[in-house]
């Protein structure tokens, strides 16, 4: 499956200072808060699983959270972003489906949070503190290897002041041969004024049967290129990909690669960005058992947007040709997002609800990989579902007097799904419907419903 490696951290986060409260009472299944919480003990796993991988120093959140001299002065302001799960950034309904990785935090450490700044603020025990701990240089390469080929975009001035830029760069691979890919990362000079980059393939066409990428018009690219796969996006949110599971990506020799960037003005200075992306390939002779695909379902003619509608919906549709299994799901959209739904419809006409994005944030654009990845038959249609408020009472609206369509700035609007999959045979089909059915009759043997 493919995997996004981390969350990126948004510039301008801040945390308030308000206090609240919530109930004691935390998910049945995973117990409740502990009665005296400290910090060493019961705070730092919390912090290390969930929240450290952005807020410590040479990354862009406002404050380090990896010692209690450091938490302890923005305690009760954490304990109001994850109250209200603005942090850590996941932005789902937790009921619908499982991913992983998934750092966003349970009800008991939301408790255990809450109770720890209610009580003081206590520092417990440090022989309680689990290890600090260890992390790969800023600007670094996460996936534990240096990447095989490392190709970067010439620089692009963007200016101080100005409007949002949408350059597009073409740069040669330099392959000699196709290459399977093991990761993709994207590394930017400057991530304060890249809002995001979209990398394509510009190459000819696979062999018969193999789905490269994206046909549909993409954010900042004024349409897909000819002969083009979408490899990758980096976006707050999504900066690495890793493929496993007999899955991968393919790069074809003699190609180019198209940076399509998104540059937004960082009100400060002027900056000359560029842009690297690193490929790790599979050894020479490995054949993964499927390749693959990037979709994004989206409705770019008809996502229209009246003034002060707070509830503006548009749906879009893309039909599965052959059985098919699901790996990630990322929704995208600007200023006026509100919340993204997939879900799948069967040919037997059952609709199942697969992914529920109900409180988007534009700052973030996340990644969300399956955790089971759910298998459909041939002629499923997925159904791709966007939300936007351009009302007053949506505090990031720019103007909620303005009729608003599709476009690439950020003060338009776009309402695609980008979607992850593989297609498998029949047969495959076939048998991983058995596995599940058998599983299911297992489970309710386990639990004594044998109806």
């Amino acid at each position: 499956m493919k995997s996004n490696w981390k969350l990126a951290v948004v510039a301008a986060l801040a945390f308030g200072a308000a206090a609240l409260t919530i109930p004691a009472a935390a998910d049945s299944n995973e117990g409740a808060a502990p009665a005296k919480p400290t910090f060493t003990k019961d705070i730092v796993p919390i912090l290390q699983k969930s929240c450290q991988d952005c807020h410590r120093p040479g990354t862009m959140a406002p404050m380090s959270l990896l010692t209690y001299e450091e938490v302890r002065p923005w305690a009760r302001s954490i304990k109001e972003k994850v109250v209200t799960r603005y942090m850590p950034p996941w932005h789902i309904d937790r009921t619908v489906g499982e991913y992983d990785p998934d750092p966003s935090l349970s009800d008991a450490q939301i408790a255990t949070i809450a109770k720890w700044v209610d009580s003081g603020a206590p520092k417990g025990d440090p022989k309680d503190a689990p290890a600090p701990r260890v992390f790969p240089a800023a600007n670094s390469w996460v996936f534990g290897e240096d990447p095989d080929l490392v190709v970067t975009s010439s620089g692009f001035n963007v200016p101080a002041l100005a409007a949002d830029q949408y350059p597009k760069i073409d740069v040669p691979t330099g392959l000699t041969e196709d290459r399977y890919i093991k990761w993709i990362q994207v590394i930017p000079e400057d991530p304060k004024v890249l809002h995001h980059v979209l990398i394509y393939a510009l190459q000819s066409e696979p062999a018969t049967g193999v789905v490269l990428g994206e046909t549909r018009r993409a954010p900042g690219t004024g349409g897909r290129p000819n002969n083009s796969s979408l490899l990758t996006e980096y976006a707050r949110g999504n900066d690495g990909d890793i493929f496993t599971n007999g899955t991968a990506k393919m790069l074809k020799a003699g190609g180019k690669l198209r940076f399509s960037f998104h540059y937004h003005p960082n009100g400060e200075k002027a900056v000359n960005e560029r842009c690297k992306i690193g490929f790790k390939f599979f050894p020479k002779g490995y054949t993964p058992k499927y390749l693959i695909s990037t979709k994004g379902i989206s409705s770019p003619t008809t996502l229209a947007i009246p003034p002060g509608e707070a509830n503006a919906r548009s749906d879009a549709y893309f039909r599965l040709e052959e059985p098919a299994r699901l790996v990630s799901f990322q929704p995208h959209m600007h200023y006026r997002g509100k919340r993204m739904t997939l879900e799948a419809i069967l040919p037997s006409g059952e609709v199942q609800l697969l992914t529920d994005v109900a409180r988007f944030v534009w700052t973030w654009q996340i990644t969300y990989p399956y955790k089971n990845p759910p298998t459909l038959p041939k002629g499923t249609v997925l159904h791709m579902t966007a939300y936007h408020d351009n009302s007053a009472g949506n505090k990031e609206n720019p103007d909620p007097t303005a009729f608003i369509g599709w476009g690439d700035r950020t003060v338009d609007e776009m309402n695609i799904g980008w979607l992850d999959f593989y297609y498998i045979t029949d047969q495959e089909y076939a048998d991983l419907q058995k596995r599940k059915s058998g599983h299911s009759k297992e489970t309710a043997s386990a639990s004594g419903n044998t109806r």
